[in-house]
């Protein structure tokens, strides 16, 4: 809109790329300049146009200040022919034109503007397929999978809705142009080389399959696909510049978002997925790549899921000798995924296959154990066993000196190889649940030098004993850090010292972007938390905080970069809204169980200006919350569970009109949500099951 009425002299066209429109296909450029003459004589020269030439028409029209609107159009050669028939006399024109065809306005001059339509994520798509479908019986999964196959893109979702609310249609499948043709066009000719690569890398994903960003993001990574320059910052900060301009190019869709706006999850729009596989690409013979999808039409499926044995060892070198990457996606139950992978793995590496590995990602594979000989793949940079529920690593796995990512979430895994301390990790992901414990470091390590460049520090387990202080305090590089503090002993004063110090090198992490905090006592209660202030952590954008704050005045010095706090057991005793309301990027704000031990909340007028979301859960003192007017002005979701003491909604939430859904669980009957005392386009979902 600012581009349609700037004052920009010269004539500007505007080009929405994603929409079909309405003009016809078999519309010729001829036919679309009479339909302009024909509107244009009846607007400006009082109708009658047989009474003038098309050539006095568009003279005419080249003089006057005037919005040319096209629905559809297909090719530059129709753009090219209306700026030639319609010369630019600077009279503050304009063009608005809406394309499938991003390359339109190509050779189209300076002051020419594309605005992509942005590919919807699940949840959007499902709320534009179901507002037109608000009367139509469906399967929700399957109607689910349909949209996934529309890619995100609002006109695939309009098309198959339409074809729903027909009964003769419900079973026919969309037939027409593939409207990512041009985007492969667009991929095969205009595409840097460091986005193809990057790109062509999400083949190797199941289709449908949403892939986390933060494991996305390291693969490139260790694969060699991000490039450094000068002054560029870590190579993961690069990788995100990547998705994020595939993501802006309609090439990448979001499948899911965390609560405070970032991507969670993403995938190939599936249609685009299909033109990418049947692109052509270079014919080799040698096999760099496995992804085991568990199909039968994979080379490699006979070989990991069949009967392959010793004798086979000649073939396995033929097509494995070479592979840099190996990745598997059986999510099968049950033990046979772990010991098909263990099996393969033992007998390759055994033939002196595999040996290049780079990645190695079993991530969801069931019991995936690794073989004894595991110590051969020095290479070896990324070692993804999240979700996997393995007990014990190897001994040997103390030669993969070269891992930058070792992801150790949500396994059995107690204790750490001491090398460790040797290795070139970026990304350490330990297991939280299993209270995985950090090694003390050898003797002969220079402190400072070793997991100098460790960025992300997830799920590490912090008692009396743990190496902290002249250890692991060294590492001050780390962008996130999740830790579970938790006293062992009866100690209490051993464990205090042991928070302060931790809280000391929290300070110290200038560069941290995600803090998560827990503090337990010996019997796995919630207990004190130590922090300082972190007002000088610009970076920081995330926090969660589980224990009671020791300090509640810590509230007050978070710095204003924060996006998204959660807080659990922290015992305040006063109004934390009163403490939170300025801050400036908060997004998303949850107060857990016994967060806050008052009666009452209030938000202030003109409060939580970027607040999306908004969760109250088990604060069981609640009585009263206000909400006071213009408070709450960009709120999205509300969700309200089990504050018994909390019998009605606030007077002022009527009036927060941003409000799209109200989730009310386990709270009393007495609560009125009639369409009096909430906002007109507020759904409301209750649950009192629980």
């Amino acid at each position: 809109m600012n581009q349609l009425l700037s004052d920009e002299k010269s004539r500007c066209i505007t080009s929405i790329v994603g929409i079909e429109g309405t003009v016809p296909p078999s519309c010729t450029v001829e036919q679309l300049l009479q339909e302009v003459a024909e509107e244009a004589a009846k607007q400006i020269m009082g109708g009658q146009q047989d009474r003038w030439t098309t050539q006095v028409v568009f003279t005419t029209l080249a003089n006057t200040k005037y919005l040319i609107v096209v629905d559809g159009i297909k090719t530059s050669h129709v753009l090219d022919t209306l700026r030639e028939t319609i010369p630019d006399k600077s009279t503050r024109s304009r063009f608005l034109l809406t394309t499938c065809n991003a390359n339109v306005l190509q050779q189209a001059g300076t002051r020419s503007f594309v605005l992509p339509i942005q590919l919807l994520d699940d949840e959007n798509s499902w709320i534009l397929f179901t507002r037109i479908l608000r009367d139509v019986p469906l399967e929700q999964t399957d109607a689910e999978k349909e949209i996934v196959n529309c890619g995100g893109l609002p006109s695939e979702i309009l098309k198959m809705s339409e074809l729903l609310l027909h009964e003769d249609a419900r079973e026919q499948s969309i037939i027409g142009q593939n409207p990512w043709s041009e985007t492969l066009n667009t991929v095969c000719m205009n595409l840097p080389s460091y986005l193809r690569r990057c790109l062509f890398y999400f083949k190797l994903f199941p289709a449908d399959f949403g892939i986390p960003v933060r494991r996305l993001i390291v693969l490139w990574v260790a694969e060699g696909l991000v490039h450094q320059g000068e002054d560029q910052g870590p190579p993961e900060l690069i990788a995100e510049k990547y998705l994020a301009e595939l993501i802006d190019l309609n090439m990448v869709q979001i499948a899911k978002r965390k609560p405070n706006g970032k991507v969670k999850t993403c995938r190939l729009p599936n249609p685009f997925r299909e033109f990418l596989l049947n692109a052509a690409v270079p014919t080799n013979s040698r096999i760099r790549q496995v992804a085991d999808r568990f199909d039968e039409n994979d080379t490699w499926h006979r070989h990991i899921h069949g009967n392959t044995t010793t004798s086979d060892s000649a073939s396995l070198l033929t097509n494995y000798k070479d592979v840099l990457s190996f990745l598997s996606f059986d999510a099968r139950e049950g033990s046979k995924p772990g010991q098909d992978i263990s099996n393969f793995l033992n007998l390759c590496i055994s033939s002196n296959c595999l040996l290049l590995l780079r990645v190695l990602d079993l991530e969801g594979v069931y019991k995936a154990k690794l073989p004894k000989n595991i110590g051969r793949l020095t290479r070896l940079r990324y070692l993804g066993l999240r979700w996997t529920y393995v007990e014990s690593l190897p001994s040997s796995i103390s030669s993969l000196l070269k891992l930058q990512t070792l992801d150790l979430k949500y396994t059995y895994i107690h204790t750490l190889t001491s090398s460790i301390w040797k290795m070139e990790l970026r990304h350490l992901f330990l297991s939280e649940t299993y209270r995985t414990k950090f090694p003390p470091k050898p003797k002969g390590i220079r402190i400072g030098s070793s997991l100098s460049d460790l960025q992300t520090l997830w799920g590490l387990f912090v008692d009396e004993e743990t190496p902290v202080k002249g250890g692991l305090d060294k590492l001050v590089n780390i962008r996130k850090l999740g830790i579970t503090c938790q006293s062992m002993s009866k100690k209490q004063e051993a464990m205090e010292s042991q928070l302060d110090v931790v809280a000391d090198w929290i300070v110290k992490l200038d560069y941290l972007q995600s803090l998560r905090l827990k503090s337990r006592d010996e019997e796995g209660r919630p207990w004190n938390i130590h922090l300082k202030s972190l007002k000088n952590h610009i970076n920081l954008t995330d926090v969660y905080l589980l224990g009671c704050l020791s300090s509640p005045s810590i509230l007050n010095q978070l710095p204003s970069s924060l996006v998204e706090l959660t807080l659990s057991h922290s015992k305040l005793e006063d109004d934390p809204m009163q403490t939170l309301k300025d801050l400036p990027n908060l997004h998303s704000l949850s107060l857990l169980a016994e967060s806050y031990l008052g009666k009452d909340l209030v938000c202030s007028s003109q409060s939580f200006p970027q607040l999306h979301v908004l969760k109250f859960w088990k604060l069981e003192q609640l009585e009263e919350w206000n909400i006071e007017p213009e408070a709450l002005p960009s709120l999205r979701q509300l969700e309200i569970r089990s504050c018994p003491g909390m019998k009605m909604l606030p007077d002022g939430l009527k009036h927060v009109n941003t409000l799209l859904e109200l989730k009310l669980t386990n709270m009393p009957t007495e609560i009125n949500t009639d369409k009096h005392s909430i906002p007109p386009k507020c759904e409301v979902h209750r649950d009192d099951s629980q």
